[in-house]
């Protein structure tokens, strides 16, 4: 069993590491004969320096790991509900991107043809945004949204600019990851429905 990419680009995503490093580094922690939480504490000391919320990550990071070996059905948390998530990056810092998907879920009473619970709430960090919605059916809505990590070729770029140069390098190419994860799933069967209705949403996300 595999996990599916879209379960891994975030935390990608928000490391900069690809998951084939951070897999061959929970294998090399012990893999399948480490419990959830050796996992996690081994994700953590990978990820720390690398990205805020190093634990939040840390134990994302261990549950995509549990699903690839098996361990859990795809999409399967710890308390034995469901969650999915599905990603895009687009132009602009996590700001702006928030910016982008409040004006998505502009006058929508619900997701999914689920009404929400209450009004959608939005925070932030100096790094990070968010979007959170929680629904009547009792599952929760979250959009994490933050900056990528630089690609080999903007630091090259950057290097090659010289110090007056850099800044415009970067104010180019920067780009942001919306996050949105569902959790408190039921089933396995809404993950899938969920991340078809979820990806079908993205598109409408500029």
């Amino acid at each position: 069993m595999t996990t599916r990419p879209g379960s891994t680009a975030a935390i990608e995503s928000a490391t900069g590491l690809p998951w084939s490093e951070i897999s061959a580094a929970l294998d090399a922690a012990g893999g399948a004969d480490t419990d959830h939480a050796g996992l996690a504490a081994a994700a953590h000391t990978l990820f720390r320096g690398k990205v805020d919320n190093a634990g939040w990550w840390a134990q994302s990071a261990a549950v995509a790991f549990e699903q690839q070996i098996g361990r859990r059905l795809p999409g399967q948390v710890s308390d034995g509900t469901f969650q999915v998530s599905v990603s895009k990056t687009l132009p602009g810092d996590p700001a702006q991107v928030l910016a982008a998907v409040e004006t998505l879920m502009a006058g929508r009473t619900g997701l999914g043809g689920v009404d929400f619970a209450e009004e959608p709430t939005t925070s932030g960090t100096e790094k990070w945004q968010y979007w959170r919605a929680k629904l009547a059916d009792g599952t929760r809505v979250t959009a994490t949204i933050g900056a990528t990590a630089p690609t080999r070729d903007r630091k090259q770029a950057e290097g090659a600019a010289g110090e007056s140069g850099r800044e415009a390098v970067r104010s180019a190419d920067v780009r942001s990851t919306a996050a949105f994860q569902i959790s408190r799933l039921g089933s396995a069967g809404a993950v899938e429905e969920w991340r078809a209705w979820f990806k079908d949403l993205l598109k409408e996300l500029r």
